[in-house]
């Protein structure tokens, strides 16, 4: 049996989730993307900036009434990134024999 060799970035549970929430969007604000995968603002930045930093994510800030806005949107290569991921997770599932 072989098994597939996941991407690190993207296997990560916390990443998978911003990843999967972006991608059913156009684009998200921050607060979006922390109150709907419930994290800390913190979590939230450390990890985007991870995913932007391998280009499977961009941010935006704006200024608007002298608070800062943060957009976030998946990129191509975070598409495609992501299904290649999954069909590499569906080809995992599917060798399991749980003989139930």
């Amino acid at each position: 049996m072989e098994y597939p060799q996941f991407d690190k970035t993207i296997h990560e549970q916390t990443k998978l989730k911003i990843l999967t929430y972006l991608s059913s969007r156009q684009t998200c604000s921050f607060m979006d993307i922390k109150n709907g995968i419930k994290l800390t603002s913190g979590n939230l930045s450390i990890q985007l900036k991870t995913l932007e930093e391998k280009r499977l994510v961009i941010q935006k800030k704006t200024i608007e009434n002298k608070k800062t806005n943060t957009s976030v949107k998946i990129t191509k290569e975070g598409r495609k990134a992501l299904l290649e991921y999954l069909i590499e997770m569906e080809s995992l599932l599917s060798q399991i024999n749980l003989g139930i």
